[in-house]
Formats: structure tokens, sequence, C-alpha cells
């Protein structure tokens, strides 16, 4: 009886000392994201081609309820280094325009055309709409910075000019990340995106890494909101 005895208190023994892996910790969603843009110069050819096509069929208004009268009539181009300026009440009709497969398929595969997060005013009548950019979406979906790659957002005021601004500071990754990044866009703008909306669209004037700041001139309240969804994606 006894080797039976000795063999059952093994196995309790290693019953009850079997070690148990912790769940492993799941990454928060990525909120904000950093992303290369095209110019209007770099697509101004498929522009001037998608303008072109939608004046064209503009006749096709007459029996589709689609409704659009061509790209040029609804949208201000040339817009402070944007693609352009669109009235509020016109943005779905260009979301249609750009949907359609003929126009699509004129401009490069990774452009994802996206809007101002916030409504802007025109330059021209005072007119209030969104402008619209030209955003790089690699084919992986995966942008080279994002709100994973943040230590900590605040949003501060310039006591000399009032503005308000965003100050972020990037993990030792994320500086590592940006760095390279923005070495390889100097001179360029880039698009900083929330929830598939531009927020800002700064121009890389150096190489950053461990410490950025988003000069957009935010209301205080829009700047909080946004630090606090930087930081919830962390």
């Amino acid at each position: 009886m006894k080797p039976f005895t000795f063999l059952l208190l093994l196995l309790l023994c290693s019953c009850g000392n079997e070690s148990v892996s912790p769940p492993k910790k799941e990454k928060n969603p990525v909120t904000v994201q950093f992303f290369e843009t095209y110019s209007i110069d770099e697509i101004r050819h498929p522009w001037l081609e998608a303008r072109k096509w939608t004046a064209e069929n503009d006749k096709r208004k007459q029996t589709e309820q689609i409704g659009f009268k061509g790209l040029k009539s609804y949208i201000f181009d040339d817009y402070i280094n944007t693609i352009g300026f669109v009235k509020k009440e016109n943005v779905s009709a260009v979301d249609s325009i750009l949907a359609l497969p003929e126009v699509a398929k004129l401009f490069p595969k990774d452009l994802h055309f996206m809007w101002s997060r916030n409504q802007q005013t025109s330059i021209l009548d005072s007119s209030k709409g969104y402008c619209l950019y030209a955003v790089k979406i690699p084919k992986n979906k995966k942008a080279p910075v994002d709100s994973h790659d943040v230590k900590e957002s605040v949003p501060a005021e310039n006591e000399t000019t009032g503005m308000v601004n965003i100050h972020v500071e990037l993990t030792k990754n994320g500086s590592r990340k940006l760095k390279a990044w923005t070495s390889k866009n100097l001179d360029r703008f880039i698009a900083i995106t929330l929830d598939g909306k531009v927020v800002a669209y700064p121009k890389v004037l150096e190489v950053i890494t461990e410490k950025l700041k988003i000069d957009e001139n935010f209301t205080m309240e829009d700047a909080g909101n946004i630090s606090d969804r930087m930081n919830a994606g962390r």
C-alpha cells in the first residue's frame, strides 16, 4: 500500500503546483494615426481627368439619382495646400462622385480622400464647409506612427499668441519610428487623423524625435478631446 500512497501524494502535489499563465493584455484600439499625403501637384493629372469625366457625364443626373454637376462645380481647389474646400451641403455629393468606379480608378490605389474633422470657413464668401485631403494609406492599413506610440498628450496655450496647441511626447519606440518617418518627409505635409477625419495637416520642417507640437489653433475644448482620445489609445 505504501507505493500507492506515495504515488497519490505525488499526483496531488503536481496538480496543486501547476503554473497558469496570466491572460495576455490586449492593446487599446488605435485612435490617432499619422499618414503621408499626396499634394495636389502629385495627383494633378488624375484630378483633372476626374474633373473632365464628371463634367462630360453631367447628363447622368437626368437618369440616375446621383445629382452631381462635376467636381469643378463643387470644389474650390488650390485651397491652402489641400485638395480643395467644399461647402458642407455638397460633401455627400463629392463623396458620391469620388466613390464612382470610373473616378476611383484614376487615382493611386493607396490614395484615400479624407475630410477635415472640423468645419472651416471659406476665404471667398465666408461659407462653412470642409477641406479635402489626399491621404496615403499603406496596403496593410497600418499607420507609420499611431497612438500606441504616444507616452503622453496634453493641450497647451501659447502665452504669446493665445493659440491652443497639442504637445505630444512619444515612447522610446515611438520616438525611433517618428525620427525615421519624418526624416523621409521633410518639407512635406502629413495628415494626423482621428476616426477617419483629419485633425491636423502640419508641414514637417525638421526631423522630429521624442516630442512634437501640433500647431492647428484648436479650441481648448477640442484640443482636450483630441488629447484624451490620443491618451486613451496608448
